[in-house]
């Protein structure tokens, strides 16, 4: 049994998916189990807390009903004390910067994959599948690990419902032409306590993003701006003209996401679902702009890849 500890939005729970995924395909495990008791004590499907993968196409699963986290619940004694063990090695760079912790989480992750403990953080980019009983699989990461398997995942992150008829004719438009995904992530990365931290892409990126790809100058080019605030885009980012069509995520998130991943190259905001979009899409020779920092604070993220086209400070 693959036990999953969940949270996050959308974007941030494909990634637990991807990687119970990697894991059950390297090791053979037939079973998964999903945590969501962190995403259920934030219920609230109008702010992005629910359970998303129930909308795709994705391997059965079962829920967790037990209260509290799968460490703490199924781990044996053994692995209890590696997890402690590992816990106090996090306490010891406390107060360290975002990206010296990252540079320490990979010390020890190949014993604790041989035992079965799964521990995820910023800084893991490769994990040592072994069958057990019980594996845990605990926090996010950037798993470009994931690449591995993105042709199975492209086949299960498709959405079980149709597209929405409004939509029927976007959806063409977008397949029909030199389609640009433009994500716009606006929400709670701008909010008073965020902001320095995750208000990376200014107006001033997005519009030199756009620059980019004009100077390109493909043929049947269309712009597809995805924003959780278009009021502000169309203020703030100037875009006008006929081959512009802003979109309003004012629509279930599987319909957003398959919007996006059907688009032919990308814009990307510092956003895992902006992400998802990218990895998802099937063409081949996609051009991705991105900011060239994910984050405020100096931590160097290995979701950026070295191949885009980067646009900022670093």
């Amino acid at each position: 049994m693959i036990f999953v500890e969940m949270d996050g939005r959308c974007g941030n729970q494909l990634f637990h998916y991807a990687v119970a995924r990697y894991t059950q395909l390297k090791t053979g495990d037939k079973n998964l189990c999903l945590n969501f008791n962190k995403i259920l004590q934030k219920q609230s499907p109008e702010n992005g807390w629910t359970d998303y993968l129930k909308d795709f196409n994705v391997v059965s699963y079962q829920y967790y009903t037990k209260e509290g986290t799968i460490l703490k619940n199924e781990s044996s004694l053994l692995q209890k004390f590696l997890i402690g063990f590992k816990a106090m090695n996090i306490v010891a760079h406390k107060g360290a910067s975002r990206q010296d912790k990252a540079n320490a989480v990979p010390s020890g992750q190949k014993l604790l994959n041989f035992f079965g403990i799964y521990w995820v953080r910023e800084g893991v980019n490769k994990i040592w599948p072994y069958k057990r009983k019980v594996s845990l699989v605990s926090g996010i990461c950037e798993a470009n690990f994931i690449y591995e398997i993105q042709s199975i995942l492209k086949n299960e992150i498709v959405p079980l419902k149709p597209p929405l008829d409004k939509n029927r004719n976007l959806l063409k438009k977008i397949d029909n032409s030199n389609s640009v995904c433009i994500s716009v992530r606006r929400g709670d990365f701008f909010s008073s306590q965020n902001q320095a931290k995750y208000g990376v892409c200014t107006p001033e990126y997005y519009i030199k993003a756009k620059e980019y790809f004009d100077d390109k100058k493909m043929p049947n080019t269309l712009y597809f701006c995805f924003s959780d605030d278009i009021d502000w885009c169309k203020k703030n980012l100037k875009f006008t003209g006929k081959n512009i069509i802003f979109v309003s995520q004012d629509m279930p998130v599987y319909e957003t996401l398959r919007l996006m991943y059907h688009c032919k190259h990308y814009i990307l905001s510092n956003s895992t679902f902006s992400w998802w979009g990218q990895f998802l899409s099937e063409n081949k020779n996609k051009v991705v702009v991105s900011p060239a920092r994910w984050n405020n604070d100096g931590y160097d993220s290995s979701l950026i890849d070295k191949s885009w086209v980067l646009i900022g400070e670093k």
